[in-house]
Parts: C-alpha cells; structure tokens; sequence
C-alpha cells in the first residue's frame, strides 16, 4: 500500500510540473519615430496566425499606457510545454505562409529604416501555484499591469517565489488582483526575477483593489514572515493596453 502511495504522489506530481506552461515574454524598444506599423503588421498578419497554427492559442499584444516615445510594444507568448517553446522557430522556417506574410518586415532594414532598438526576451517558467494562463478580465478599455520582481540571489528567489505560491497568489484572488500569470524567470535581463501580469477592468478597479490587498491581515502577517523577508530588492511595472489584435 505504501508503495502504491508513493507511485500515486510521484505521478501526481509528475503531472502538475509538467501542466505549467511557459511564457516568452518579449519588448520591443522602438527607435524615435520607428515604424510601429511594419512591425504591428508583422505581429497580426504572420506571426500571431502562424504561431496559432503551431498550437499556441492566446498570444498577447500590448502597447505602454503612458505612450512613451519611442514607443513600447510587449509581446507574450504562452507554451504548453519546453518542447513547444524550443520548436517553434523551426516551425516558422517551414511555414510557407508565414514567411511570405513576414517579408514587408524581414526586408525593412538599413540606418535610412529605423524601426527598433532592440527585442528584450524573458523565458519564464509558470508557478505551481499558477500553472496556466487565466484571461479573467475582457471588457473595452481593461488594463494590465505587468510585474517584474528582481531578487537579492537565487535563494531569495526561491523564497519569494515560495512566498507567492503558498499565501501571496490566494491574497491576490481575495482581494480582486485578477492573476493572468507568473513566472519564474529560467532566462532573460536582471535575473533572478520572476515576473507576473494582473489584470483589471480599470485604473480605478485597480488602485482600489490593491488598496484593499495592502490592508489585508493575511498580507500583512506574510511580509513580515522571517521565511520571507529580504527575498525581492526591486520592482519594475508596466502599464499596458492590448492592441486592437492581441488575443488577450
């Protein structure tokens, strides 16, 4: 019986790590008075279609909602698996109607075509406790904050992560933080981090719900929990609008 026990927890397990997606998460810093439409073109009219026949169902557009320039475009992909995330490209050589779409953008290059500075990449791994993506929010004009949490080292890593699975993520549901994903960053700028998105139907949703999370008693019986302290020196956060064509 022990050792039927045991295969069980084993499989169990086995099955929740290999549920948890992984996320591409990509920001491309255009150039002053780069050509957003090329690029913007690029993502609906061949990437978005050609990754939804590889089997990547919600990818994810977004603009900066203080409008810098230049400007910012973000860029999530979710995969069901490593495999899938390591594949993907190879699929994109192959796929004729991919390429024929992406050629307005492959051929825009030269200093006389500014366009972007350069694509900065996360590859993060979603959290046991948030295994998959969630679209909870979906009105006009809802808003997504995107988190990036850099921690002190990898341990202090481990434990806010830890922190988030454990208490931190059933705060967040609690108090109307609406969870798109988490993250643990395997790859990317200013690791170790781990990085997340919320969403809300607006500002005001937004700064009134995590007023309420900053009041909470369960909240503030976790920060100051020894297991946690120290265990993130950073914060960066984004606001974000979806284009017209992101599926999120």
């Amino acid at each position: 019986m022990k050792k039927l026990f045991l295969l069980l927890s084993v499989l169990l397990y086995s099955i929740s790590v290999f549920s948890q997606e992984f996320y591409e998460i990509r920001t491309y810093q255009m150039k002053f008075r780069g050509n957003t439409g090329v690029l913007e073109n690029y993502l609906s009219k061949a990437l978005i279609p050609a990754l939804n026949k590889y089997g990547v169902n919600k990818v994810g557009v977004f603009k900066d909602l203080g409008k810098p320039e230049p400007a910012i475009i973000v860029v999530t992909i979710p995969f069901a698996s490593l495999e899938a995330y390591a594949g993907y490209k190879d699929a994109l050589l192959k796929d004729a109607n991919y390429q024929e779409a992406a050629k307005p953008y492959f051929e825009y290059v030269g200093l006389e075509k500014p366009m972007f500075e350069k694509i900065s990449t996360y590859l993060a791994k979603g959290f046991s406790g948030h295994p998959t993506m969630k679209l909870p929010v979906t009105n006009p004009g809802r808003i997504y904050e995107w988190r990036t949490y850099e921690a002190y080292n990898e341990d202090a890593l481990r434990r806010k992560v830890a922190m988030f699975n454990d208490d931190e993520l059933k705060i967040f549901d609690k108090v109307g933080l609406h969870n798109v994903f988490f993250g643990e960053a395997l790859a990317g700028e200013n690791t170790p981090c781990l990085t997340y998105m919320v969403a809300f139907e607006s500002m005001a949703e937004r700064d009134a719900n995590w007023a309420k999370f900053s009041a909470d008693a369960d909240w503030k019986r976790i920060v100051n929990d020894p297991r946690y302290v120290n265990s993130h020196s950073r914060t960066v956060r984004r606001f974000l609008e979806p284009t017209s064509y992101s599926q999120w």
